[in-house]
């Protein structure tokens, strides 16, 4: 196969879009290809295409697999943007997944070499956002993937504390994120304090590991002031008539000083002002941005009240509810439109979510003043293509509104502190009621002060002790660093978001069918969340709680007084599939990165945004969520789902309830045809679906109500979240010697395609042929044969390492006791065992950890009813006894886990961990498929 270089991308370019690339994209591949390395920064103008770095990086990826990472990760943090990103990286991923010749084929077929060729050669996630999401980058340490990410997000995975991600999973998370990444940081201004702290992280040591961490920053003002940017040249706009035209084309803006005692109040009246008086009859398509959402409700109220064709978008909406309203603005805002004679205009009132890099391209743009480097960012969703004028005769149209009462308050903008007034103050007295150039080369905008930029914020230094915290991930210690400020920065308290998942059942029976899915989360600062949930429901009725000031930027403390910490609603935190949701009675139980679960009928949201002071009936979304996710489920409540109140024909799932809920099925498909609902059913259909009766407990007053769960029959429920408690009861009666010798093989082979070294791909095979032969204790064969004594007497010369088809789930293994521990015993038991290994700590520390516990301490119980324990390993037998409370093995356990910190590093070793589990659950996943 012959080489890929720069001067295949022009072809690889239009293969997946369409049309050619602009010459700097081009000129940067090239560059990337020559020197083996990315520029650490990437300075361009608004709308020249920078999104193209991931077509880049692919591209990149294919040519040279050997120096560059598999997974290409584009942070940054608005949510709307995380969503435009991540079409484009799905639409790469479509279109090299379809290519069957020229040079998509030849990409897709160097991608697919990567891994073994039984996987897709390319993956596309997104960290929070948009809706197929789950945890599939997650599932293999070999394939490529491109993802799209938030700071929180990313950065919390990176830092080990990984939001949403239980304890037992976050090594893996770390492991993949700080490992073989490419992380391109975009709008870096936006997010400096995670910058400098990724870039603190890309400095650890890794020990003797190829690492290849990189880290790319977009931006004008990077962290790192000695870094040589790559820009645009002469040649680049001389060469390309559309690209100069993007850069170069005039766009007019106008000052509009306003009276009113808040925002929320001025903006709304005078937006519509603008409208009805000054907007230019040509312009078709208007989008007004303001700085906090509540102004934003407002704003569009007023709007829909007056008769105005309206939509609302924040980055404070469900993925599934945003995906909507793109969806229905999707012709009025795309920068390629052409819009029809007459049309009715349609306004776009949002936040600062699409301040930066979202595609969006307005005729005329109305903002709320703002820091100036906001507003070049804002003035970038103005005519994008510089195409305006040939249609209207005359540059597009902008106006910055400034509230008198807050450019004259003594008190700091709750958003962007004093930056907001230095901004107007420099804008006034360089333009006072004049016109002014806002293109994004034009000079107008350049020269202002620092003060007039959004405050720098600064990250701690990352010290080693911290990191010596964060990587403790099973238990965690008592006291750690915070991650907020590593994230957004000194000083920034409450700014950290939650997810609000509104649902009708809350039970852990239901949950763990139909999980909380991240496309259905409605992410808030936490200290907004506290502030309504610690309001009586009575104010909330009267629209008299104060409410938290919430942007889609990070600002300053979003807390405000609380009359009390006790909560009146009923709050649960998901805590994932291994235990019952927690209720939450006091708002100071809220932790960072929590996942809450609420009641639709308590409200929180006006047009699917944030709206605390809402009593409106909010929508159950977790059927949707789970149709776009791994597993389709029906939870056949009539709150969710009209038509469903008498499907259950008796106690059990009999044939009868089973034959009406086939009829509804086949009824839904019929009657809303092209909907995401007949869809699921189609799916249930066609997997030979289990129908589940739990007890819902889904309020005090009705606990014993009951209706049907419908779920697809195609994936495991142990895996569901990508936890890897409850694999040995995938019914399928896999021998303990051959899942051994199944994992060890997959982790040396996962080892030798991610260029680690033999001695490294040994210990990692031997470790998987070692893991699980604490089994073989008689209690937990008797859980895998389904208590049957007899059965278990036929097996004793051939353990299981998986339950049996058909046989019952029963408990007999010591609860709390971890078959890890006691594998690692036998394994030191026979000096022999380890002899072969080329680090005997690694391999040790690889058992203990297989299921997330053990960094550092492992949870010894005593055991009452102590058993021999007996296995052979290649000729070498293995003897010890389960009760292992008065051994050494916890105190060596926590001194081997920092000797292998310090050889491989936090990371280097996450990374290792990482290899051999993902080995065990993809094993475990390849012998859970019907023959």
């Amino acid at each position: 196969m012959p080489d890929l270089t720069g001067a295949d991308f022009p072809a690889y370019f239009h293969g997946v879009h369409g049309y050619e690339p602009f010459p700097w994209q081009t000129r940067l591949t090239e560059q990337v290809l020559e020197t083996g390395k990315w520029p650490k920064v990437i300075d361009l103008p608004t709308g020249s295409g920078k999104t193209a770095a991931l077509d880049t990086a692919v591209f990149s990826l294919a040519a040279r697999p050997d120096i560059f990472p598999r997974r290409v990760v584009f942070v940054i943090d608005r949510r709307i943007i995380v969503d435009q990103v991540y079409e484009r990286a799905g639409l790469i991923k479509e279109k090299l997944l379809k290519a069957e010749s020229g040079i998509l084929d030849e990409v897709r077929t160097r991608l697919a070499n990567i891994t073994d060729g039984n996987t897709e050669p390319i993956g596309a996630a997104a960290l929070k956002g948009g809706v197929p999401i789950d945890n599939e980058w997650a599932h293999r340490p070999d394939q490529p993937w491109v993802m799209v990410s938030t700071v929180d997000q990313f950065g919390s995975r990176l830092l080990f504390r990984g939001y949403g991600v239980s304890p037992g999973m976050r090594p893996i998370h770390a492991g993949l994120a700080g490992n073989d990444c490419l992380v391109i940081l975009d709008e870096v201004h936006l997010s400096r304090p995670f910058a400098e702290t990724v870039q603190a992280v890309s400095g650890l040591d890794n020990g003797p590991l190829p690492r290849r961490f990189q880290v790319v920053e977009m931006s004008a003002t990077p962290s790192d002031d000695d870094a040589e940017p790559f820009r645009l040249i002469g040649s680049d706009l001389e060469s390309s008539a559309v690209l100069k035209q993007r850069v170069t084309t005039s766009k007019h803006c106008s000052l509009a000083p306003i009276a009113g005692r808040s925002a929320e109040e001025a903006i709304p009246k005078n937006v519509l002002r603008i409208l009805k008086k000054e907007l230019p009859a040509e312009a078709r398509s208007i989008g007004v941005i303001v700085n906090r959402v509540r102004t934003a409700r407002e704003t569009h109220r007023t709007l829909q009240e007056a008769g105005f064709h309206t939509h609302l978008v924040t980055g404070r909406m469900r993925p599934l509810d945003r995906v909507r309203t793109l969806d229905q603005i999707a012709g009025a805002v795309d920068p390629d439109r052409a819009d029809a004679a007459g049309a009715e205009p349609t306004v776009v009132v949002a936040t600062q979510a699409i301040e930066v890099g979202a595609d969006f391209s307005f005729d005329a743009l109305i903002t709320e003043c703002a820091p100036v480097d906001s507003l070049k960012q804002r003035f970038g969703r103005l005519d994008r293509r510089g195409s305006y004028p040939d249609r209207a005769g005359q540059p597009a149209k902008a106006w910055v509104l400034g509230v008198k009462s807050d450019l004259k308050s003594k008190k700091p903008d709750p958003v962007y502190g004093e930056a907001l007034k230095e901004t107007w103050k420099h804008l006034e007295s360089r333009f006072g009621t004049g016109t002014f150039d806002i293109g994004p080369l034009s000079p107008d905008l350049e020269g202002f002060p620092q003060e007039s930029r959004a405050l720098p914020r600064k990250a701690p230094l990352l010290l080693n002790t911290y990191m010596e915290a964060w990587t403790q991930t099973r238990p965690e210690p008592i006291v750690q660093p915070p991650l907020d400020p590593f994230l957004h920065g000194l000083g920034q308290s409450n700014n950290t978001d939650i997810s609000i998942v509104w649902r009708y059942d809350r039970s852990h029976e239901v949950l763990k069918l139909a999980p909380p899915r991240p496309a259905e989360y409605l992410q808030v600062p936490i200290g907004a969340a506290r502030a309504w949930l610690a309001h009586t429901e009575k104010e909330s009725a009267k629209r008299k709680s104060p409410e938290a000031p919430v942007a889609d930027v990070d600002s300053g403390d979003t807390e405000v007084e609380l009359p009390s910490t006790q909560t009146e609603r009923e709050v649960h935190r998901w805590q994932g599939f291994d235990k019952k949701p927690e209720q939450i009675t006091n708002v100071s139980e809220l932790r960072p990165g929590d996942v809450i679960l609420l009641n639709p009928q308590i409200g929180g949201l006006t047009s699917g945004t944030w709206d605390p002071i809402s009593d409106e009936l909010i929508t159950d979304l977790g059927d949707e969520a789970q149709y776009h996710g791994k597993r389709a489920t029906l939870r056949l409540d009539p709150r969710i789902h009209p038509g469903t109140s008498d499907l259950i024909a008796g106690e059990d799932a009999d044939n009868t309830t089973r034959e009406r809920v086939i009829i509804w099925m086949n009824n839904t498909i019929n009657d809303f045809p092209d909907s995401w609902l007949a869809g699921a059913c189609q799916r249930i259909k066609e997997s030979n679906f289990d129908i589940e009766l739990p007890r819902s407990a889904r309020t005090p007053s009705d606990p014993d109500n009951e209706y049907p769960v419908v779920v697809e029959r195609s994936v495991d429920s142990s895996i569901l979240d990508g936890t890897d408690e409850s694999v040995s009861f995938t019914g399928t009666g896999v021998s303990l010697r051959h899942h051994l010798d199944g994992v060890g093989n997959r982790a040396a082979m996962f080892a030798q395609r991610l260029g680690l070294s033999l001695e490294i791909q040994h210990d990692l095979q031997l470790a998987g042929r070692l893991h699980d032969v604490g089994k073989v204790d008689s209690r937990f064969q008797l859980q895998l044969v389904g208590g049957d004594p007899v059965e278990l007497e036929m097996r004793i010369d051939d353990p299981l390492a998986k339950l049996l088809p058909g046989a019952p789930r029963v408990r007999r293994y010591p609860a709390g006791m971890r078959h890890e521990i006691a594998s690692a015993a036998l394994v030191q038991s026979n000096p022999t065992i380890l002899a072969e290994a080329h680090d005997p700590d690694l391999v040790l520390h690889l058992i203990v950890t297989h299921h997330g516990h053990g960094r550092p301490l492992l949870p010894i119980i005593k055991d009452s009813n102590p058993q021999r324990l007996q296995y052979r390993h290649d000729g070498s037998e293995m003897t010890a006894s389960s009760d292992l409370v008065d051994s050494n093995l916890a105190l060596e356990g926590a001194e081997r886990f920092w000797r292998l910190v310090d050889r491989y590093g936090h990371h280097g070793l996450a990374w290792l961990e990482m290899i051999h589990r993902l080995a065990d659950h993809r094993q475990s996943e390849l012998e859970g498929k019907p023959k």
